[in-house]
């Protein structure tokens, strides 16, 4: 090779490795610069977290009724409240009254000889239920209470029996895992009840169901007796999950038709039971923001014929089943008990300014008003 051409090579070799060089120099840099900006943006919001937690005072709940008569102590309510861990206690003695930030009451076991003698202005007093409004009503007098705790969404402190949040990623799914856990020779839903003589008239409804071609198995006092699992109308207890999973459908429909009343019943479906609920009305789930492909509505149909003849169709097609899963991949159920809601949430708020001079005038109204609707199932049932 001539010594000019030599030269125009090295020259050339020298370049392109500049370039090259110059090229993944820059890549390296934008990637460090987003590294970079990602790690401050993290450790801004960690210092933030920080900061909003570090000098938050001690809050003390005084619990002036019993849950059903159980005390209400830390364990058992405050067990899932990570974020204020140390911050929040909850006291039954008498003595901590006064001194409490503020004072809680179950409405089942409300009663007016457990109001303190003089109210401290700074104290809210909060009442709590979980019933349905069709079930229980509200029994404090005019501006007794200042905020509620219960499971509808504009209660002061939301406390529902679970809910379903939304991913910020993809979740892999094993869909053969849950197809394969469902059984080919059981019928194709299952129902656990213990009250069967709801206003909503569900129980007819679900033998009606019966009679126009879905089988189903009942269990508990609107059913069989369970050979092994006894207490099987529990719906949280373990065996009532392993006896529902081999089903495909579970009947999840609530006692009463009330907003934002859905239960553990629906939530547990989901979440332990690996099935699809039916339930009475799309639009009790839709306004809590449940995807509307993770359960059947009973009253999308016209007819109990058409119901039963699409969920056999269902139940025998693999495909069609597993598209009712599908919500897994980007939602998450979230339990009753969980830091994002009920006393946790409450503990939160009273670290808060406390602002009492709202109070309900008619608290069992703001409870009970336009709240329910027991006739949807009439249509079916003529």
């Amino acid at each position: 090779m001539r010594p000019p051409q030599r030269v125009a090579l090295v020259i050339g070799v020298i370049a392109s490795s500049y370039l090259i060089f110059s090229i993944l120099f820059s890549i390296d840099e934008h990637y460090r610069v987003i590294y970079e900006k990602d790690t401050l943006a993290k450790a801004t919001t960690k210092k933030q977290s920080a900061t909003k937690w570090v000098n938050r005072k001690k809050v003390l709940i005084f619990a002036a009724t019993t849950f059903f008569g159980m005390d209400i102590i830390k364990k058992g309510f405050l067990d899932e409240c990570n974020s204020t861990k140390g911050f929040c206690e909850i006291s039954t003695s008498r003595s901590d009254a006064d001194r409490a930030d503020a004072i809680l009451f179950h409405n089942a076991d409300y009663s007016q000889m457990q109001l303190p003698k003089k109210r401290n202005p700074k104290q809210p007093y909060i009442l709590w239920s979980l019933e349905s409004p069709a079930n229980d009503h509200f029994r404090p007098g005019k501006n007794v209470i200042n905020w509620t705790m219960t499971p509808r969404r504009d209660a002061d402190i939301w406390y529902p029996y679970g809910h379903l949040e939304k991913l910020d990623h993809k979740n892999e799914v094993d869909y053969e895992e849950i197809w394969n856990m469902k059984s080919s020779t059981l019928p194709p839903a299952t129902w656990l009840a213990s009250n069967c003589f709801a206003k909503n008239r569900r129980t007819e409804l679900v033998k009606e169901l019966e009679g126009k071609g879905l089988k189903i198995d009942r269990w508990g006092r609107c059913g069989k007796t369970h050979p092994t699992c006894f207490g099987v109308e529990k719906q949280g207890y373990p065996c009532v999950q392993e006896l529902v999973r081999p089903y495909k459908f579970y009947i999840s429909i609530e006692n009463t038709n009330c907003i934002d009343y859905v239960t553990e019943k629906f939530y547990e479906t989901l979440y332990s039971r690996m099935a699809v609920p039916i339930v009475l009305a799309r639009e009790y789930y839709q306004k809590l923001g449940i995807p509307d492909d993770s359960y059947i509505a009973i009253d999308d149909f016209e007819n109990l014929e058409d119901l039963a003849a699409e969920v056999n169709k269902i139940a025998n097609d693999k495909q069609l089943y597993l598209k009712y899963h599908k919500w897994r991949e980007t939602y998450r159920v979230i339990p009753e008990h969980h830091d994002s809601t009920g006393f946790c949430e409450l503990c939160r708020r009273l670290q808060l300014p406390i602002e009492t001079s709202k109070s309900y005038e008619d608290v069992n109204g703001w409870h009970t008003n336009g709240m329910c609707n027991q006739s949807i199932a009439d249509k079916y049932l003529r």
